[in-house]
Parts: C-alpha cells; structure tokens; sequence
C-alpha cells in the first residue's frame, strides 16, 4: 500500500514538470496559458491544454499550439502514459477561473462559484465578482447578497456568459392600421 502511494506521489510530482513544460511552451509561442489537466475518458488518456488571447483563440491558434507541445512531448520523456489523445482549445466562453488573478482579471463579471463548505446553508453562489482584497474575493449573490469568500475555500469558479435580453422594439409616429 505505501509503495502505490509513493508511486502516486511520484507521478504527481512528473505531471507537475510536465504542465510547467506546457505553460512555458504556450507563453512562448505568444499565448495565455490557462490550465492543463490529464483525464481519462472512455479508457483513454487525454490530456487538456486550455489557451487564450486578447483577441480570442482561433482553430489555427489550437493547431499550432498543438503542433508545437507534439513535438516537444515526443521529443522528451514527461512521465505521461504511452498513449495518449492531445487536445488544445479555448477555455470557452464560461472560462474557469483557476487562480486568484483571474477572479482579479473579471471584477464586474458574472460567476458561479463552488464552496468546499457551506456558507449561509450554499455551497453554490451564482452573481458577480466585486473585488479582490489580499487572498479574498468580494462576491454579490443574486440571492443572497455580499460575501466575502477566501480563495482556498473555492472548489470550482468559472464565469458565467449570460445572453443579451433583445430590447423590445417601440413603434413611435405611426400607429397600426385595423384590420376590417
């Protein structure tokens, strides 16, 4: 039993070298690294690169990251299984927000946030991100108003992408014929 954990401890520690490899890569070739993750679905080995930009992430963006983070895992031996899918996209829309700075980086945006424990009977917050004050963060619940969250108590953050309400066009001047 303490050997499979040893063992555990070990491919966490290469799997760590491994995602600081990928952030290295992706900063230089010109992007924000967002995070990595290795899972696995369906009895494959995937492993996640999440990249961003100012101006958005494009499928050639994906392609030459990809490429790119390919070649450099062939050529060195990072610790990941024999075989596995590499995939690289966009965080999306309802991006996660992984660190501290980017609950700083969306002040003013929507959020739904994940608790580790209860605050006020929820364990779920859906509202807006205020501020972040030292290694706290200024939330306003739809629900139940202001909180003030420590980080290392949020299990889960991503912003929320909420759909414009279409404005009710208003006929002025001419009025509707009736129908006879």
């Amino acid at each position: 039993m303490v050997f499979y954990r040893m063992t555990m401890e070990n491919e966490r520690a290469g799997l760590y070298g491994v995602h600081k490899e990928i952030k290295d890569l992706v900063e230089r070739s010109g992007y924000e690294y967002v995070w990595s993750e290795l899972v696995q679905e369906e009895g494959r080995h995937v492993l996640r690169v999440y990249i961003d930009s100012l101006g958005g992430i494009n499928v050639r963006d994906c392609e030459t990251v990809s490429r790119r983070l390919s070649r450099m895992l062939d050529e060195s031996d990072p610790g990941l299984p024999e075989k596995y899918f590499l995939q690289v996209s966009s965080p999306g829309v309802e991006r996660p927000l992984i660190r501290i700075s980017d609950y700083e980086r969306f002040s003013g945006k929507r959020a739904k946030i994940r608790l580790k424990n209860e605050v006020s009977g929820k364990k779920s917050l859906t509202g807006s991100i205020l501020a972040v004050k030292g290694d706290s963060i200024d939330f306003d619940d739809d629900d139940d108003g202001l909180f003030n969250i420590e980080f290392v108590e949020i299990l889960k953050g991503n912003l929320l992408f909420d759909l414009p309400v279409p404005q009710k066009h208003v006929n002025k001047g001419k009025k509707k014929r009736r129908q006879q």
